[in-house]
């Protein structure tokens, strides 16, 4: 990978099978123990990534066809204008990120443009058949982390909440 030379099936085989191996020893086990498992992308960037390079979806959909479904997806949507402001803030563009293999611009600028649009295009696409929770992500980072927690701890409470004792 660091090289940059993987074509696009072998980048996502070499996806498929560590989210496996992620799968098999950290995820299984902790949902058989009892713990409440969140995972930041699960199986969705993936397939969005491969999506845009053109992979087979229902390919795609039958190779991560082990994967648990989960009962919640979020999905934190922002504009790519924003995005462009918090990754250049952060850790800068990279190649892979910026879909430099993709050849669609020289600029890796340009490029993650163009990409990022073509992934929010496959996230959206993708909101629908895996049941996504939209969160605006262009609000503050404590906005949307006040958001994710209501909604998770909405989720994680008993439907039917014992009735709380009468007082004599």
């Amino acid at each position: 990978k660091s090289s940059n030379t993987l074509n696009k099936l072998t980048f996502v085989l070499l996806y498929a099978t560590d989210f496996a191996d992620r799968l098999e020893k950290e995820v299984i086990p902790a949902l058989k123990a009892g713990l409440v498992v969140l995972s930041g992308r699960y199986i969705f960037t993936a397939l969005a990534r491969a999506g845009v390079r053109g992979v087979d979806r229902p390919w795609l959909r039958g190779l991560y066809g082990f994967a648990i479904a989960p009962h919640l997806v979020f999905y934190l949507k922002v504009d790519v204008e924003t995005l462009i402001g918090r990754v250049l803030e952060s850790r800068g563009m990279d190649f892979w990120e910026s879909g430099m293999d993709m050849k669609a611009a020289d600029d890796i600028y340009d490029s993650f443009r163009l990409y990022q649009n073509k992934l929010l295009r496959e996230y959206s696409s993708m909101a629908d058949e895996f049941n996504f929770r939209t969160v605006d992500a262009r609000r503050s980072i404590d906005q949307i982390q006040d958001e994710l927690r209501k909604q998770v701890s909405a989720f994680l409470e008993p439907a039917d909440k014992p009735a709380e004792a009468v007082a004599r």
